[in-house]
């Protein structure tokens, strides 16, 4: 990472947060661990964890307590509510490792909502359609995490640009934009539509921290937009593919089941991961080019142009 940090960027989440970027490491499943997580949050942004993706409540326990050790900056989780996993059990991990940032999936964020709030933290619903965020509004969510079109893993089908500003004026919370996000002139759109932070998933697939195989990180990175498959056959919910992956694939595997590890989750911004890099360049990256977006738009704006 250069010793020269990118100057901050300022929303409410960073506010909040106490963060120096409004960039959030996606909580992807078989790929987002504690080194990415502690990577992420070290660059400046707020690394996340999946809490399926530990065995069971001591694994998680572990893995929360070598996150703390190494990084005092905020560190999030995403929850699934479905009732396949323990999550209360799960969330009362959490809550005792000081985390204050939970995405709900898969369920109704109301069971999570009150013993997270007692303890301070916030609560941000994964959602794909207005319907969704009124409901999770009057649910008691902090905020809303936006799924658009083209994100990695399970998303909807509503594009960015829609959807952000869409959910902001009708729900009137704080909205994290996810899906088609992997530089900082991207971030610099989501932010323009409204967007208090984003999710960084299929970039971050291929970096050294994350825990994707060698060859999941190759076809990422040898993927181009065509490449990527919305399709429900996987898991039931419609979801973002890899299409070689689930080629041979005719059901869900089991919950645990090492098939999993060939069945591979990206988003539609593979078109912008050219190469591996450490997880905190990719930061430092968008947050620089982000800078970079901003400024060739204000030279769009007469009073910026002296030669209009």
């Amino acid at each position: 990472m250069p010793n020269v940090l990118a100057p901050s960027i300022r929303t409410w989440l960073t506010e909040v947060y106490g963060l120096r970027y409004p960039i959030i490491g996606a909580p992807m499943f078989l790929v987002s661990y504690e080194e990415l997580a502690i990577a992420v949050s070290e660059a400046g942004g707020l690394g996340t964890i999946p809490l399926p993706n530990y065995r069971d409540v001591e694994a998680l326990k572990q893995a929360l307590a070598v996150i703390r050790r190494a990084t005092h900056e905020p560190v999030g989780v995403n929850i699934h509510l479905s009732g396949r996993f323990e999550w209360r059990a799960q969330l009362a991990a959490c809550l005792d490792a000081g985390v204050g940032f939970f995405i709900t999936s898969l369920g109704d964020p109301r069971k999570i909502m009150d013993d997270v709030h007692a303890s301070g933290g916030r609560v941000f619903p994964d959602v794909v359609s207005l319907s969704q965020g009124l409901k999770s509004r009057d649910a008691g969510a902090d905020g809303l995490v936006a799924v658009g079109a083209g994100a990695g893993g399970h998303g909807g089908t509503v594009p960015i640009p829609v959807l952000v500003p869409y959910l902001l004026a009708e729900t009137g919370l704080p909205v994290i934009a996810a899906g088609g996000i992997s530089t900082g002139a991207q971030m610099a759109a989501a932010l323009a539509l409204g967007a208090c932070g984003v999710v960084v998933g299929t970039r971050l697939i291929a970096t050294p921290e994350a825990r994707a195989s060698a060859a999941y990180k190759a076809a990422v990175i040898a993927a181009g937009p065509e490449d990527i498959v919305f399709s429900d056959r996987i898991t039931g919910n419609g979801a973002n593919w890899i299409r070689q992956s689930i080629e041979r694939v005719a059901q869900s595997p089991e919950i645990g089941s090492r098939r999993w590890r060939d069945i591979w989750s990206a988003g539609q911004s593979v078109a912008q991961v050219a190469r591996l890099l450490p997880a905190g360049e990719i930061v430092q990256e968008m947050a620089r080019t982000y800078g970079e977006a901003c400024a060739a738009l204000r030279r769009t704006l007469p009073e910026d142009n002296p030669q209009t």
